[in-house]
């Protein structure tokens, strides 16, 4: 039986077809992921299917039934549920009031908290989601927020489930736990629809795959036997163009100390979030971070960018400004209702006067040397693709020149070309002498950039890879899947690493 079909669907934003006459099928009680460059057309499509977008032309059915949703509510009533990359959460409610916000339970003219509280904890043992009801989702990590996704359309009893990106967030050790969830789901006959990146995920865990170009659908792929041909996916995902190359890195030599930090501890609300960091960071290198999300690798971050204060401990540093990817390039990045010019605008070190042409000029430059794709010069970066809306921050931060940049989490949520395009950005600012901090969840990431490598736990710095450490695993991507597996005790080392395990 088929759970969805796309019929000539076709939809589109301005002068830009984001779906072009797409026909796709998903079968019931399956795990079908959908590939593509960003702006392909993926979230589109699953926009569509959950009733935020209305579909120019073309047919939707769900379980043979022909639908025509005027919003999610319809969607949901359908038992269809989404995560989308950018969580719906409210920061200030606990994980059960997120979770029953707009489904509440009643008794009477009250809300009847000990049934719903019941019901959740029977979903989240069943599903093994390990998540405190009563704590704040302020208080909880980026995987917990997303099992509180999770079990919010479980509550609402979805069978047919959309996750947009949902492993651009997570650490190595928590994209395991998310495959077991999405096998326990595909057991007890729901049907799970992935839209990522990662062609290392969708060969393990997909029974289908469907690639989006340029707004159509170009190929699909059985894995049922597990025999992906990921040369074709890839070559399908990026089409005739050449692959954009990452420049190999050589050796780095002594340089200059541009940030020291020596026992800085950081205490938040009678908690220790950063307990006696000792870093140290040097022009002309990349310094790698990883480990679990939650760890302290954001406010050491903030406190380099200067937007936190340390508690205690000494911090010594030569330079006025960093450049500042954040984490989150929503809440922390942009201004969404902006467009392109005056999200670069904003950081503009000249402070002259800003005219309609100057900003025309800001996003013709960005748009021509980082190769953004977007309906017209004006749209405002809410209507960009993740993957675009990410080259616009990158771009406005290097423009700055600064001393030093962070990069957090740079290619989360990016497609194979744009993420090699913004490898060769951040090899290129290291190479001209820029000292780099590259914070992220990849280690595939992070072993072939990095100069060096710390691991963070619990606010504390408790190893760190030297150049030599590393330098193996750092070959040309011809050979990566082959250094990869001669290096599997280095990265075996840093995931025990990652969960504070040391011999």
């Amino acid at each position: 039986m088929k759970a969805v079909e796309f019929v000539n669907i076709s939809k589109r934003f301005g002068n830009l077809p984001a779906n072009d006459d797409i026909t796709l099928s998903i079968e019931d009680n399956s795990v079908h992921c959908i590939l593509g460059e960003n702006g392909a057309g993926k979230s589109t499509l699953m926009k569509i299917l959950f009733g935020i977008y209305k579909p120019d032309s073309g047919t939707l059915k769900i379980r043979g039934e022909q639908v025509n949703f005027q919003s999610p509510h319809d969607a949901i009533a359908m038992r269809i549920g989404m995560v989308h990359q950018h969580f719906m959460l409210v920061d200030d409610f606990t994980v059960l009031e997120n979770v029953i916000l707009g489904s509440e339970l009643t008794r009477g003219l009250s809300l009847d908290f000990r049934k719903t509280e019941r019901l959740l904890n029977e979903l989240i043992d069943k599903f093994n989601l390990n998540l405190d009801l009563k704590k704040k989702v302020s208080q909880i990590s980026i995987g917990q927020q997303q099992k509180t996704e999770i079990l919010k359309l479980l509550f609402r009893d979805s069978d047919i489930l959309i996750f947009d990106e949902p492993t651009a967030v997570l650490s190595p050790i928590e994209v395991n736990e998310f495959f077991k969830i999405i096998k326990a789901f595909k057991d007890s006959g729901k049907t799970v629809i992935l839209i990522t990146h990662k062609l290392n995920e969708v060969k393990q865990i997909s029974d289908t795959v469907s690639v989006l170009r340029n707004g159509k659908l170009v190929l699909e792929q059985d894995n049922s036997k597990g025999n992906l041909d990921i040369e074709k996916l890839s070559n399908a995902i990026v089409g005739e163009k050449d692959a954009v190359e990452t420049e190999t890195k050589g050796e780095v030599k002594s340089r200059e100390e541009m940030l020291v930090m020596s026992n800085v501890t950081l205490r938040k609300n009678g908690v220790d979030i950063l307990n006696g960091i000792d870093l140290e960071l040097r022009s002309g290198e990349i310094l790698g971070v990883c480990g679990v999300e939650g760890n302290g690798q954001t406010e050491v971050a903030d406190i380099i960018a200067g937007l936190e204060k340390s508690s205690s401990g000494k911090i010594s540093r030569k330079f006025d400004t960093a450049g500042n990817v954040p984490d989150d390039r929503i809440k922390k990045g942009m201004i969404r209702e902006f467009s392109i010019g005056e999200n670069i605008a904003i950081k503009n070190k000249k402070n002259q006067v800003v005219t309609n042409n100057t900003l025309k000029n800001l996003a013709e430059s960005i748009i021509s040397d980082f190769d953004v794709r977007l309906p017209e010069i004006d749209s405002t970066l809410s209507q960009l693709s993740g993957g675009n809306q990410q080259k616009v921050i990158i771009a406005r931060e290097l423009r700055q020149d600064n001393p030093v940049i962070i990069f957090s989490h740079p290619t989360r949520g990016v497609d194979i070309n744009a993420t090699a395009f913004i490898h060769s950005k951040i090899i290129e600012q290291r190479n001209k002498g820029k000292a780099i901090l590259l914070i992220s969840s990849d280690l595939d990431e992070l072993i072939s950039l990095s100069d060096r490598l710390c691991v963070i736990f619990r606010g504390r710095i408790i190893k760190t890879f030297e150049y030599d450490e590393i330098a193996l695993a750092q070959k040309t991507e011809k050979h990566k899947e082959m250094d990869i597996e001669m290096n599997k005790n280095l990265y075996d080392k840093i995931g025990k690493l990652m969960m504070g395990l040391t011999d």
